[in-house]
């Protein structure tokens, strides 16, 4: 089982304000750093693709200390990005999982999980299920009716899958607008399996998010 990673950096973050995801400081390294220790030392991990606006690929450089990484540069929307990332893969790769470098926080345990599930299923991404009661509104914040939360699972990364069947959808979907890369799959079809995901394991889009996070990385310091 080879596997690949592309860790996705190359979005501009809007939502953040001035800050810049990429080159957030959390301790003394930026998110895409610390996502990146839990992808390191796993066996079955073979080529890590690391994507980023072009501008940004000598911070990366001085970051990472390393040329094991691949430097691959982002398009316009995240799908674009990803399938960048795809693109750069070794042809020997069996699976990749994809993941946001926002999600600074992913661990050993939830990647394991995925590639555990990877053996048996093409598809596997991982999640938290609601706990909170879950509302189906309007476009006027109107509520429409309460949906099962048994049912319902808030959706992280990484995303896993068979390196050429996602790499396939991804050339048959030209679709402008998807949440995540499961969701290219869903509309060719094919099944998604998901497993648990962890609570700390959340994406840096708004400044408390940030709070959030500086504070947690200084608690694992």
């Amino acid at each position: 089982m080879k596997v690949g990673v592309v860790l996705v950096c190359a979005g501009k973050g809007k939502r953040l304000g001035k800050a810049d995801k990429t080159t957030l400081k959390l301790g003394a390294s930026p998110p895409f750093v610390h996502a990146l220790k839990a992808f390191k030392g796993i066996s079955n991990i073979k080529q890590i693709v690391l994507v980023l606006r072009k501008d940004h690929f000598s911070f990366a450089r001085r970051k990472l200390k390393t040329k094991k990484i691949t430097l691959v540069e982002g398009g316009r929307q995240r799908k674009d990005s990803v399938y960048n990332g795809l693109c750069a893969l070794d042809k020997a790769i069996d699976y990749v999982l994809i993941h946001d470098g926002a999600r600074p926080f992913i661990s050993k345990e939830v990647v394991n999980r995925i590639l555990k599930e990877l053996k048996k299923h093409p598809a596997v991404i991982c999640g938290l299920r609601a706990k909170d009661t879950v509302k189906l509104v309007d476009s006027k914040n109107f509520v429409r009716k309460t949906l099962d939360r048994n049912n319902i699972f808030l959706v992280q990364t990484p995303q896993g899958f068979k390196r050429d069947l996602i790499l396939k959808a991804y050339k048959k979907i030209k679709r402008k607008n998807l949440f995540d890369d499961a969701q290219i799959l869903e509309l060719i079809r094919k099944k998604v399996k998901i497993v648990e995901g962890d609570i700390f394991n959340f994406k840096i889009t708004y400044p408390k998010d940030y709070i959030l996070a500086k504070g947690l990385a200084n608690e694992r310091l």
